[in-house]
């Protein structure tokens, strides 16, 4: 073979490499979709007997979450900026309904707390590609949806859900976990 033969089969060996790496760096750099979470609901807690894992985002993440119920109550999902302010709330409503002679089932699907719930919403969930302020899984039951961050704080995600709570929430038991978005 002479050195004409070499080099060609070298220029050649050369540019198939660069065209490989090439084409697997745009892979590497092209957007795979919205991170997922998978968090578990127990009594009471995510991912665990109380509290949830801390969440770290980028200011315009988004990501996609999975809620799995492995729980024997039902368990919801929702993100405050003000967690001690809703549970304050809650627990106050709570008290004056019960002044009122309401009983458990009145008071926890009143429109009075569900709008008290609604007004703490921060970061609204994107479900089957309707928005929604928060989502509730029954026992046994995974949900998926979406969450975009846009402005950076320290939020707050929890089950404010009262069964086998009553007058307190899940959250009041330790059912939360902090949510921290970065510029």
């Amino acid at each position: 073979m002479n050195s004409s033969g070499v080099s060609k089969a070298a220029v050649i060996g050369v540019v198939v490499v660069v065209v490989a790496v090439a084409a697997l760096a745009v892979f590497m750099l092209v957007p795979q979709g919205p991170r997922t979470i998978r968090l578990e609901a127990l009594e009471f807690g995510f991912n665990g007997p109380s509290g949830g894992p801390k969440i770290t985002v980028k200011a315009g993440e988004t990501l996609r979450i999975t809620l799995v119920n492995k729980g024997s109550a039902d368990h919801e999902f929702m993100i405050v900026k003000d967690m001690k302010g809703l549970l304050t709330r809650l627990s106050e409503k709570v008290k004056e309904l019960q002044s009122r002679g309401l009983k458990e089932e009145q008071i926890t699907t009143s429109e009075e707390v569900e709008e008290i719930m609604d007004e703490h919403v921060a970061i609204k969930l994107l479900v089957g590609g309707k928005e929604a302020t928060e989502v509730e899984v029954e026992p046994g039951d995974t949900l998926e949806y979406s969450v975009t961050f846009n402005e950076r704080g320290t939020y707050y995600y929890l089950c404010a859900e009262f069964t086998a709570t009553f007058p307190q929430t899940h959250a009041d038991k330790g059912m939360y976990g902090t949510i921290v978005v970065e510029g």
